[in-house]
């Protein structure tokens, strides 16, 4: 996506986020794309929500793929009531689209027909934001997915829909799903797919110590974090670990350099990747490492994360602060990723004071602001978007660019594996 290809009629990008969505192993089934056609016209109440929302949703699938905005999963698309009615949803491919029904879509014969009509094509169905009622029986009879709001109902009205709905052959689904306890709690209840950020508030454990292992992967982010570390000893850390060589040539190997070439030593593929991405490189490695009892979707955030800040601090400021915003956005899971509270495991780790402050919560300027920024978008949260965007004083639009090229990262990172 370029800044030149613009919604028709609109002076805007699309502005485009996902949420996952989990299975009970904690695997992504899918994602719930979140769409806004632009943030300048996002206190318009004159605006047309339903006729922006079509066209949004037509141009993004044009101008990304729904493959990539979801690696191949399951797109989960809210559609309203005349869309559904002008058949909207047929305009995707049905082995990657959820039509949502939006909670305020009346149950009318027409909708009735239509949703039965995009299931009989293939189309799974989903019924958002669900409060039971006896009219709500028509569609409960075809649908394949419920979504309930954890967040809008007691566990005591929660389990009395769960109760109406267990008749019908629908899968349950938990959005806004935002602790461990929560996801726990709505598993118990029968529910077998889970929408939210539960993982990203750590179930911390008290006095456990960090393993040694995780310990050693800290130390190497450490060592790499040292803006005069020595290259020719982490060359040498590469060179004498198996895994880690392995791992390096395929890297040196794959799409992401953008060449084959032959390979005479270990240091020659050391060279060739140079100091620079050699941390970065690192720095995932590690942070893949620390992940592996962890959800995947952890260290695919941290990426994209990563990667995100790192293009919004480039358009802000210079190298070292680009350098600084890479960092804040990659660690900003660490807590998660290790159950530990994150001043315990900073403690462990060699970074600058602003950095450290912005990964504890304090709001420290800049830096904060990219990472608050990154965490917006993610959410689809476009009112602190455009809050923060305007707070750091850059271009609005370049985002959803960013965004995207922060998607191509994590899949270059898995490809290179």
């Amino acid at each position: 996506m370029t800044n030149e290809q613009k919604i028709p009629g609109r002076e805007s990008n699309i502005f485009i986020a996902r949420q996952p969505i989990f299975r009970r192993n904690r695997k992504v089934y899918g994602y719930e794309l979140l769409f806004r056609s632009g943030l300048s016209n996002y206190f318009d109440s004159k605006f047309d929500g339903e006729h922006a929302t079509s066209s949004v949703i037509t141009n993004s699938f044009l101008l990304i793929g729904i493959e990539k905005m979801t690696e191949q999963k399951k797109a989960f698309i809210n559609f309203t009531e005349d869309m559904l009615l002008r058949e909207y949803p047929a305009l995707f491919p049905h082995e990657y689209t959820v039509v949502e029904v939006l909670e305020n879509v009346k149950v009318t014969p027409e909708i009735v027909a239509a949703c039965r009509n995009l299931v009989h094509k293939g189309y799974t169905l989903a019924l958002d934001d669900f409060e039971y009622s006896p009219e709500m029986d028509p569609l409960l009879e075809i649908a394949h997915i419920v979504k309930f709001d954890v967040q809008a109902m007691s566990l005591e009205e929660l389990q009395r829909d769960v109760d109406h709905v267990s008749r019908y052959d629908v899968r349950l689904l938990a959005e806004k799903v935002e602790t461990n306890a929560e996801f726990e709690q709505t598993r118990d209840m029968g529910f077998s797919l889970f929408q939210g950020y539960f993982f990203s508030k750590p179930n911390i454990v008290t006095g456990r110590d960090i393993p040694g292992s995780q310990l050693q992967y800290l130390q190497i982010l450490k060592m790499i974090q040292d803006e005069n570390y020595d290259f020719d000893k982490i060359a040498d850390l590469v060179s004498h670990d198996v895994s880690l060589s392995y791992k390096l040539l395929k890297y040196v190997n794959s799409a992401a350099m953008r060449r084959r070439v032959e390979i005479k030593s270990l240091q020659n593929a050391v060279a060739m990747v140079g100091e620079v991405n050699l941390r970065k490189w690192l720095s995932l490695i590690m942070l893949s490492y620390l992940a592996e009892k962890k959800p995947e979707e952890l260290l695919r955030l941290s990426i994209q994360r990563a990667a995100f800040c790192e293009q919004v601090g480039e358009q802000l400021a210079g190298l070292d602060f680009t350098r600084s915003c890479y960092t804040v956005g990659m660690f900003s899971l660490l807590d998660v990723l290790l159950d530990q509270p994150m001043e315990t495991i900073l403690k462990e780790i060699n970074l600058s004071e602003e950095i450290t402050d912005t990964l504890l919560g304090m709001p420290t300027g800049s830096l904060a602001n990219v990472l608050l920024l990154a965490k917006a978008y993610e959410r689809g949260a476009w009112k602190w978007v455009a809050r923060v965007s305007d707070a750091l004083g850059m271009q609005r639009d370049d985002l959803p660019l960013y965004f995207e090229k922060a998607l191509d990262k994590v899949s270059e990172f898995y490809l290179a594996s």
